[in-house]
């Protein structure tokens, strides 16, 4: 019994001749080669990836590029200097910056000094701190603040100016004490006293600089060169001989800006016949009528322009120089880099020639008789071509020229049998770039506003958004690339 079950255990399954069987050795022969050719594959794809240069993107934002002309300017007014035939101590009646009518008092000229001693005794004194109101204070702390927030080390000598200011300020905030003193003087005093009028109604100016006589034609290069500049504050209780200058009365609103500019600057505006500028940052566009034959002087290193102005003059009273931006063309759009930019021949197709016209679908279907050797065993045929329309307008579509083949004859429409040569079609130039929002390039077109450097400026009513991704380099991807 046992015997027979051996006997059956020991019976084979007949074999099946199709069926070839490999020995051992051949079967890990097979193994290695399969493995070998996957590990080949690997390295290929590892080399390939190496090798390939990397997709980068930018990110758009808004920005802004303009043309204008950054420049500085001199102030020059019609500045009348009045000196005293007294020797003695300067009282102020007037602040500065202030208008006055003809024949007011501005200053005195205290000859004893009797009058300045007794206006710096009080303002050392309890009373004469009650002199000062909350807002006569806020006036010197809001001085102080602005030179603060105006400091720079390369024009270090302004804190001189500013002590002098400062100065000025406080001494004119004690003219209360100074006219209560020549009041109750009597004889005695104002006997010692010069009174100073104005010759004519104004605006005052109490400091001197030099540049007081000067006019646009006698300025020259070195004038410009504010490390010389030195503007002498006058103030109450300065010391000053006879025939000295006690203070400016500017008589009218009548003045002159003139900017040094480089030749290439002059040639910006050498057409223009009316310049728009503004004055050290100000929200206020002004305008100056601009000739080139009477408003520019030739130098050695370029050219001094003139604008002539008829107001905002007593706004500038105490400047000299002024930091002039001339206004030429601001450009505000979508920043991106030079290298995105590509331009692409497109195709202008007539949408009569698409066979679905409907839709908002960006991708349309054209019926192209096609000579292809590839296709049919060479014989041509029929063939429906999906094209990507980039623009649109009444009456053609403008789409990507590569969907077709130089051979391509183009069906003129759904049911028509007539076909023109592709090659026909009118192209144009289109300015895109790539965008990289979805992983894949995809052209859009863009409106250049204006390109300045490695930068361009885009319009932001296109297809482009901000915050939308892009190629960095267009060059190195195709339409409908895949990224990453």
């Amino acid at each position: 019994m046992s015997n027979n079950r051996r006997k059956k255990r020991r019976k084979r399954r007949p074999e099946n001749p199709n069926v070839i069987r490999l020995s051992r050795a051949a079967r890990l022969n097979s193994a290695i080669i399969l493995f070998v050719l996957i590990l080949i594959y690997v390295v290929a794809c590892v080399i390939k990836s190496i090798s390939k240069e990397p997709i980068t993107t930018y990110k758009v934002g808004s920005s802004n590029i303009n043309n204008n002309i950054s420049c500085t300017g001199i102030a020059l007014r019609n500045e009348v200097e009045i000196t005293s035939s007294k020797s003695g101590y300067l009282i102020y009646f007037v602040r500065d910056g202030d208008k006055i009518k003809k024949n007011s008092p501005v200053c005195t000229i205290d000859e004893t000094g009797n009058v300045i001693a007794a206006i710096k005794a009080t303002g050392d004194s309890d009373e004469g701190n009650k002199l000062f109101t909350q807002a006569d204070y806020v006036h010197i702390r809001n001085s102080i603040d602005n030179y603060k927030s105006s400091y720079s080390d390369i024009q270090f000598n302004n804190l001189y100016n500013f002590k002098s200011e400062i100065e000025s300020k406080v001494m004119e905030l004690s003219s209360e004490v100074m006219m209560q003193q020549i009041n109750t003087g009597g004889a005695a005093v104002t006997s010692t006293l010069q009174t100073i009028k104005a010759p004519d109604s104004g605006v005052i100016a109490y400091y001197l600089d030099g540049y007081e006589k000067k006019t646009p034609e006698t300025l020259s290069p070195e004038d410009f060169n504010q490390n010389n500049y030195r503007k002498n504050s006058l103030k109450t209780g300065d010391i000053l001989d006879s025939s000295n200058t006690v203070f400016k009365i500017v008589a009218d609103e009548n003045w002159h800006i003139v900017c040094q500019i480089t030749n290439e600057q002059y040639e910006a505006i050498k057409e223009e016949s009316k310049l728009y500028f503004t004055i050290n940052g100000s929200d206020i566009d002004m305008s100056a009528k601009f000739d080139k034959d009477s408003n520019v002087q030739k130098k050695e290193d370029g050219y001094f322009i003139t604008m002539d102005l008829n107001k905002y003059m007593v706004d500038y009273i105490d400047d000299r120089f002024l930091n002039i931006e001339i206004i030429l063309n601001r450009f505000e759009g979508l920043k991106v880099p030079n290298s995105a930019l590509i331009d692409k021949e497109v195709y202008m197709l007539p949408k009569e020639y698409v066979l679905n016209s409907d839709g908002n679908t960006s991708v349309r279907e054209v019926k192209v008789h096609r000579f292809d050797e590839s296709a049919t065993e060479g014989e041509p045929s029929d063939e429906i071509v999906s094209v990507i329309i980039y623009k649109t307008d009444d009456d053609y579509y403008y789409i990507d020229k590569d969907a077709f083949l130089d051979t391509d004859q183009i069906y003129h429409g759904k049911s028509s049998s007539e076909t023109s040569p592709v090659l026909s079609l009118d192209r144009v130039q289109m300015t895109g770039v790539y965008l990289a929002n979805m992983g894949i390039a995809d052209f859009v077109e863009v409106v250049i506003k204006k390109s300045q450097d490695e930068f361009t400026i885009l319009e932001t009513d296109g297809n482009l958004k901000e915050f939308d991704n892009i190629v960095l380099d267009a060059e190195q991807v195709k339409d409908g690339q895949t990224l990453y």
